[in-house]
């Protein structure tokens, strides 16, 4: 555990708060952190997570979602650790000059300016869930049908996949024009090989490879890593509240006993 768990100080409690105009970090799923390691306790649904991968970077989970906010040491040459939300610096504004980035020696002050900007910038009502999301058992259906198209799309060229586009096109068609309300799932099955077969061919023709290949598939490649990072994510949420639920049973219990004894 580092220094992050001491308990929230206020040091910005007479300014506000604002968030830099552009967002100059990319979102930690979207980069390479390592595997996660649980850096803080449950604490009202919250868990503080740092990286394998990247000893300058703390992400803010609340449950088992993708960090909105998260802290990092020497961004863009500001010496120190700084706030983020959704990739833009946190900046105070004080009535007597212009907003400036509000910078820390340690990793637990910038997670106190977290706490107190998420607070002020409460995230709108499209992020307070994973709306696109669809539910686990779907979404690990529908990944194993994008992994045979990208296993028959495998060393073909342009040409050919532009002609399994075809029959795709087709079967996508009949499927719009003949699901019965309630059956659906032919449709999103044929919509979901289409898009694939789609993306691939789009991929293909815009990198001029001479054949599709998944190991240089960057979107894929993409969506892969930021899948991993949500499972990781959600495993260290597992933990935490595991060891919340330990830690409140040892303290009735421990009151149960204390009670015994003073009868």
């Amino acid at each position: 555990m580092t220094g992050i768990t001491r308990p929230d100080p206020n040091p910005t409690a007479t300014d506000w708060l604002e968030l830099a105009p552009n967002s100059i970090r990319p979102a930690p799923a979207d980069r390479d952190l390592g595997r996660p390691i649980l850096d803080s306790p449950l604490v009202r649904g919250s868990v503080w997570l740092r990286w394998s991968g990247h000893d300058g970077i703390r992400t803010l989970h609340h449950g088992a979602g993708l960090a909105r906010g998260w802290t990092e040491r020497d961004v863009d040459g500001l010496d120190g650790w700084v706030a983020l939300v959704e990739g833009r610096v946190v900046h105070s504004v004080r009535p007597d000059g212009p907003p400036e980035p509000v910078v820390h020696a340690e990793a637990w002050e910038a997670g106190a300016t977290l706490h107190a900007a998420l607070a002020q910038h409460p995230a709108p009502t499209h992020l307070t869930q994973d709306e696109d999301e669809p539910d686990s058992q779907e979404h690990a259906l529908l990944g194993d049908l994008l992994s045979r198209v990208r296993r028959r799309a495998a060393g073909m060229t342009l040409e050919n996949i532009q002609h399994a586009l075809e029959p795709a096109r087709f079967e996508e068609r009949c499927a719009d024009r003949y699901a019965d309300a309630g059956h659906e799932s032919a449709y999103t099955t044929a919509a979901t090989t289409l898009a694939e077969w789609q993306r691939i061919h789009d991929h293909t023709a815009t990198t001029r490879a001479e054949r599709y290949d998944p190991d240089h598939d960057t979107a894929l490649q993409h969506a892969l890593r930021r899948a991993h990072h949500r499972q990781d994510v959600a495993a260290c949420a597992r933990e935490a509240a595991l060891r919340a639920r330990r830690s409140t049973d040892a303290a009735h219990r421990s009151l149960a006993a204390k009670r015994l004894r003073e009868r």
